[in-house]
């Protein structure tokens, strides 16, 4: 098992430049949890004990608004990490919600553990500070997009996104993520499921995605990027 998960962990970005011997140090405190679809890993607002990465399946990583709606933040897939910006915070909570929305298999360190290792091993905080600083970048530009008042444009984003994190190239096109449901998707955009449908309606009526039940597939990716140019946008 610390092999397989020295394997994962090289995958890991927080972990990937770190040398063997560290990296064993770090698969040795490994804990394994099989999670089912619609389980929730942890709450926001729960204690926050441990950082986790995805070995199998997709999380969806979730807060909810001032208004008590739900804010899809991300969603994550094998070699993706979560919760560690919990680390260092003595008497901290998560503060966000991770659900399971494909059956999976995540890794678990608890943060006493990691700790311990970082220090005698300086080199895991410098890589630690660098993946939070690309987080913190990938945050920037999402709230940057949810700035937006045009819908359509933080749709044609957030489909873009899961194509480039998520999707899977089939003979139609790029399949992205077939557990992620309206709802999500309008979770994500930041916007109703009625104006998401209306939206994708437009996209597929454009020959820009196909739609099959709860399946989306970009079949012309370039005419997604390109949609304001080559189509106009309404707003919503």
């Amino acid at each position: 098992m610390k092999e397989e998960n020295l394997v994962l962990l090289r995958k890991v970005g927080l972990f990937s430049e770190l040398d063997t011997g560290i990296l064993l140090q770090i698969a040795s405190v490994v804990i394994e949890k099989d999670f089912s679809k619609g389980k929730t890993i942890f709450f926001e607002g729960e204690e926050a004990t441990a950082i986790y990465f995805v070995k199998k399946g997709k999380i969806k990583i979730a807060k909810m608004s001032e208004q008590g709606k739900e804010i899809i933040v991300h969603i994550l897939g094998p070699g993706d990490i979560f919760a560690e910006v919990t680390l260092f915070q003595k008497n901290t909570v998560y503060p966000v919600t991770a659900e399971v929305i494909e059956n999976a298999k995540v890794g678990m360190i608890r943060n006493e553990d990691l700790e311990k290792i970082i220090l005698e091993k300086p080199q895991v905080a410098v890589e630690l500070i660098r993946a939070l600083t690309e987080k913190i970048m990938v945050m920037q530009e999402r709230i940057r997009h949810l700035g937006s008042n045009d819908a359509v444009d933080r749709t044609i984003q957030v489909l873009l996104t899961l194509a480039h994190g998520h999707g899977t190239k089939t003979n139609h096109g790029i399949q992205i993520c077939v557990n992620i449901t309206r709802q999500d998707l309008a979770s994500f955009v930041g916007t109703t499921r009625e104006t998401i449908s209306r939206i994708l309606s437009r996209l597929a009526n454009a020959k820009i995605i196909d739609i099959s039940g709860k399946n989306i597939v970009i079949t012309d990716l370039e005419g997604l990027k390109n949609w304001e140019v080559g189509y106009g946008k309404e707003r919503y």
